[in-house]
Formats: C-alpha cells, sequence, structure tokens
C-alpha cells in the first residue's frame, strides 16, 4: 500500500543542471568539430590535478570507469606495488555497485566492513578487526559529501603496508582536516554524474600521484595504447623498430570522454565553490 503510494511521486536526481555559460561552452565544442577527447580535456585535467594538490587526474567516461581504472592499475603488472587474485581489499558495507565490481572482476576478495551510522562511512574499530595476513587495500567510499577519519585510515593503511583507494564519486569538494577528499589515498576517483556536485552528463575523474601510476592509467584508459610522449619515448628507446604511432603497451579499455564533456565539466568547475 505505501509502495503504491510512493509510485504516485517522481524525484528528480536534479532539476536544472546547466547553466547558459555551460550550454555555450559544449556548442563552442561541436562548432569546432573537434569533439573527441583533446587539448580541453587535457587542460581540465591539469587544472582537476591542481585544485586537488595531487600531481596527476586523468578524466574518463564515468566515475565507475574511474573505479574500474583504479583497480586495474593496482593489479597492473607493470605497477611495482600490486594486489593478486585472492588478496582482500576491505570495503564499506554502504557503497555502490561499481565500487565494488571491479574489486571481484580483478580477483580480489571484497571484505565488507560495516559503516559508523553518524556518517555512514567505514567504522573505524570494525576496519582495524577486519585487518588480516591477507588484507592489501582499503576500498574507502565517501558517501553524500561525509568522510570517515581519514588520519585514522591512513595510521591503519602505513601500519599494515596497505594501498588506499578513495571513492569521491559523492563528494568531489569535501574536505577532511581542510584537505580535500580524494587526495589522501594513493588513488582517487570523482563522478560528474548528472546529480552530482558538478556535471558533464557523465563523466569522471582518476587523480594519483606518481608518473609511474600515470603512464599506466594513461594507456589503460585508451586500449592500453602509449599515447603519452614520455611513455613513447622511453618504449622508442627500448624498441627503435616500432612506429611510435602503435604502440600498445599494456591492457586496456576505452574509457576516453569527449571534448564535450570536458568543456561541461570545466564551466561547472568554475562555479565549484558554490557547492561546498
Amino acid at each position: 500500500m505505501v509502495f503504491s503510494r510512493i509510485k504516485n511521486y517522481k524525484y528528480p536526481l536534479l532539476s536544472d543542471a546547466f547553466s547558459n555559460a555551460d550550454i555555450s561552452a559544449a556548442k563552442k565544442v561541436l562548432v569546432s568539430r573537434q569533439i573527441t577527447m583533446s587539448k580541453i580535456t587535457s587542460d581540465f585535467e591539469k587544472k582537476f590535478a591542481k585544485y586537488l594538490g595531487v600531481k596527476f587526474a586523468l578524466m574518463v567516461n564515468s566515475g565507475s570507469s574511474a573505479n574500474l581504472l583504479a583497480l586495474s592499475l593496482i593489479c597492473n603488472p607493470q605497477r611495482k606495488k600490486r594486489l593478486l587474485p585472492g588478496d582482500e581489499v576491505i570495503i564499506p558495507a554502504i557503497c555502490w555497485s561499481t565500487s565494488l565490481w571491479p574489486i571481484v572482476q580483478h580477483g580480489l576478495k571484497p571484505v565488507f566492513v560495516d559503516v559508523d551510522k553518524n556518517n555512514f562511512n567505514i567504522d573505524i574499530s570494525k576496519l582495524k578487526k577486519a585487518i588480516t595476513t591477507k588484507t592489501k587495500a582499503i576500498f574507502c567510499v565517501h558517501v553524500l559529501g561525509l568522510s570517515a577519519n581519514m588520519q585514522e585510515v591512513i595510521n591503519i593503511a602505513k601500519k599494515n603496508n596497505l594501498i588506499i583507494i578513495e571513492d569521491t564519486c559523492e563528494s568531489f569538494g569535501s574536505r577532511y582536516s581542510n584537505k580535500l577528499l580524494g587526495s589522501f589515498g594513493d588513488v582517487g576517483t570523482f563522478s560528474f554524474y548528472y546529480s552530482h556536485q558538478i556535471t558533464s552528463g557523465e563523466g569522471g575523474m582518476i587523480i594519483c600521484k606518481s608518473f609511474e601510476d600515470y603512464e599506466i592509467l594513461h594507456a589503460l584508459r585508451a586500449h592500453g595504447w602509449s599515447r603519452h610522449p614520455a611513455t613513447q619515448k622511453k618504449t622508442i628507446r627500448k624498441y627503435p623498430n616500432l612506429d611510435p604511432r602503435f604502440i600498445f603497451i599494456n591492457s586496456g579499455y576505452n574509457l576516453r570522454p569527449t571534448d564535450v564533456q570536458a568543456a561541461l565539466a570545466a564551466s561547472q568547475f568554475k562555479r565549484k565553490d558554490i557547492f561546498k
């Protein structure tokens, strides 16, 4: 009876996400006919990384894709410190499906830890009890702009030599101890879905702190293709007879955004302080 009454109401994710300036930015890209990932995307990535206070950011086609890339990175054979099938990844019981499934898809074992009812983020006391010799990573999910005690999470990770991934898809612009969420861990992910703080309709971002991780992510995002100039130079020195336009150095996907998405997100990014 209650369910039938609920069905009569519609609650939109967001009433009107785009300003005239946002739409104008997208139109400008369309008119230019350069809609695939290009300079607008790379410029937005640099601004995003600077805002977060990290070295590297790559835009992708969704926050879910960013989570997939995060797990693909920490399991990648080209990474010095990587996870192997059967390793355990701690994840809060309240999360989205695309936080969980990349763990399973990479042959890892998700270990659910209950959340603190005061902030719906991972319960620190239960997190400590969940760690075993097989635990290799903590996947923090910052729900609804809220955060766990990240200093405690960092202390636990250092003590146990664990990788930290931050799913910040719902919490862009939120801070813990005056530091932006998503910038604490080894990897941070963000979503620009329609209902989130800034939006490009669909879209997302993944950030990292080392050039080695950035090189891997750069290839994984686009078919395993070596498209970064520094990576190409290293590969050509090793294999001088290869055509630099067609060097595939890793496994990969096609998770690239378009410049249309980047233009929308970059336009909204200018108003990021409004959403705090």
